[in-house]
């Protein structure tokens, strides 16, 4: 069973029907606390999760799950391309893209669950670093020039 974390019904529904085909199932959760106690339920054998949930969710869903020792295959999915580094991210296969096909999004799944359980830690230590890197920033206060008293940006 695969745990689809995404508000796009029709990411949902499309997958639901791919995974199907190929003999899978998916459930699919659209918040933080749903997500983790589904996950609990279910024991997931990968999550995909949509990196384009609103206000900032996904993160703080993929941060939580891959903090779990038993966290199954994560598989990042985004239809932002408009970041440099998002993009250079999907050409790595770090990320997969919503407008791939959803066979690619199932092979990448596949691939996920063909790697050993003893590279898992690795896996998801890496991928704690690709969240960090690609989260955006949320800057809490204005951001004042370096230079401003200076007359050279007035």
């Amino acid at each position: 069973m695969i745990l689809l974390i995404s508000d796009d019904a029709v990411v949902g529904e499309n997958l639901r029907r791919a995974a199907e085909e190929a003999g899978r199932s998916v459930v699919r959760a659209a918040d933080l606390g749903e997500a983790l106690r589904t996950a609990h339920m279910i024991k997931p054998v990968a999550v995909v999760l949509d990196l384009d949930l609103p206000s900032h969710g996904a993160w703080e869903i993929a941060d939580s799950l891959l903090q779990e020792a038993g966290c199954p295959p994560l598989i990042l999915l985004t239809g932002r391309r408009d970041q440099f580094d998002v993009s250079t991210a999907i050409r790595a296969g770090s990320l997969v893209d919503k407008s791939a096909s959803l066979a690619k999004l199932l092979e990448v799944v596949d691939q996920a669950l063909a790697l050993p359980d003893s590279n898992r830690g690795e896996r998801n230590a890496i991928q704690r670093i690709i969240i960090q890197w690609l989260r955006p920033c949320e800057w809490s206060v204005p951001v004042t020039p370096a230079y401003r008293y200076w007359g050279l940006n007035e």
